[in-house]
């Protein structure tokens, strides 16, 4: 059955993700965020760089390190200009290095808040094709952010699915985290709620 509708959502982080580590001062485990400012030092041609956190109780810093010790003619030259003017993309990128961070630190806590941005075109009939844009990862459950999208509740999703009536591209499950250029073909015949949910926004371009 030919596609007759593509829905893209963009799903837009607010913020940064909180690291968990122990804090010296605080003399516990506790939650730091990202200051969104790098710390660059460079001795003779060697540069470091980090991206600095603090502590959401006392403020206590902790280094995130970016590069050590490399020669500057290393480094691009645009992407170190970057670095020195606290460029927010470029902070944003290294903080979603959650697998990174995970190895310096106790955990990521990626609790954040997003928005969901959509454009879709005017008609609503046969199958309906979901497209998922995520910069950055965000954590969020496939099934969490579909039941989301087609206001409906999470048993809902689980029923939908159970019927397969999504067809996701690259194949994963519901249980899985949202990945950028996620494709989630709805099949068969829309329900009727879900459907009114597609007319609405319509009716509100």
């Amino acid at each position: 059955m030919s596609i007759n509708q593509v829905v893209t959502y963009e799903v837009i982080a607010k913020e940064t993700p909180n690291v968990i580590r122990n804090c010296k001062n605080c003399k516990k485990s506790t939650e730091y965020f990202c200051s969104d400012k790098f710390r660059v030092n460079a001795n003779q041609k060697i540069v470091d760089i980090w991206l600095i956190y603090k502590c959401v109780h006392c403020e206590n810093i902790w280094n995130y390190p970016i590069l050590s010790r490399v020669h500057v003619n290393r480094i691009d030259p645009i992407l170190h200009q970057k670095y020195m003017n606290n460029d927010q993309e470029t902070i944003w990128y290294h903080a979603f290095q959650t697998g990174k961070l995970r190895k310096l630190c106790d955990d990521v806590n990626k609790d954040i808040t997003y928005e969901l941005r959509k454009e879709m075109s005017v008609s609503v009939s046969g199958d309906v094709c979901i497209k998922i844009c995520c910069k950055y990862d965000v954590g969020l459950r496939i099934d969490k952010l579909l039941a989301e999208i087609l206001n409906v509740s999470r048993s809902k999703v689980r029923t939908m699915a159970k019927e397969e009536m999504f067809l996701l591209n690259p194949y994963l499950t519901l249980k899985d985290k949202v990945v950028d250029n996620l494709l989630i073909t709805v099949k068969g015949k829309v329900c009727e709620d879900v459907a009114s949910t597609f007319r609405d926004y319509v009716e509100s371009m």
